[in-house]
């Protein structure tokens, strides 16, 4: 199960900044330095696809209104196996106009243990 994470005393496999097994509020993600498998922390924001700003406030990376207070110009949050986001650059495909991830990838991603 490539780009999954498996929990401690879990027998299936989760992917990472999902709640899986974890509590209501908690996501699984890699501990930096940990043995490559999941651990459940609590979330920053209510949604997966918020981010935390500055101040402290729950913004929708998809929010093109305000996704400028976390990202400047052509780049938009990007969430890593451990929680953290950064700013990255992304491009769209066109004729779609949809966003791709190949600038995007977390190169961590494919160090995440198979199973």
């Amino acid at each position: 199960m490539s780009g999954k994470l498996s929990i401690s005393l879990a027998v299936e496999c989760y992917l990472p900044l999902q709640q899986g097994p974890c509590a209501t509020g908690e996501w699984v993600i890699m501990e930096k330095g940990g043995n490559g498998l999941g651990v459940c922390k609590k979330t920053p924001c209510e949604s997966n696809i918020q981010f935390r700003s500055e101040k402290g406030e729950c913004i929708f990376g998809v929010d093109l209104l305000r996704r400028g207070q976390l990202c400047g110009g052509d780049q938009r949050p990007w969430y890593s196996v451990y929680g953290e986001w950064e700013c990255k650059r992304t491009y769209l495909s066109l004729p779609f106009g949809s966003i791709s991830d190949k600038t995007t990838q977390d190169p961590v991603w494919q160090d995440c243990k198979s199973f």
